[in-house]
């Protein structure tokens, strides 16, 4: 799992998985919903990329994965 700040006020997790239910596991043992995290968009099939173009051929050691990213937005 994963979490950036964009801005002050957003706040993103993403959790990478090989499938969906173990994605929903970890949204849960996480407690995510409590923290006010909503997902963005559906989880489906990611491909990832490094910005600078470098290899990413390891990553996940070649494996498949879905991922889902949350956003909570912070009130102020």
């Amino acid at each position: 799992m994963t979490r950036t700040e964009a801005r002050d006020e957003d706040e993103f997790v993403t959790i990478i998985g090989r499938d969906a239910e173990e994605i929903s596991k970890t949204f849960r043992a996480e407690g995510l919903a409590d923290q006010q995290f909503t997902i963005v968009h559906r989880i489906g099939r990611h491909r990832f990329a490094f910005a600078d173009g470098g290899p990413n051929g390891g990553m996940f050691d070649g494996r498949p994965v879905l991922a889902a990213t949350y956003a909570r937005r912070t009130r102020g």
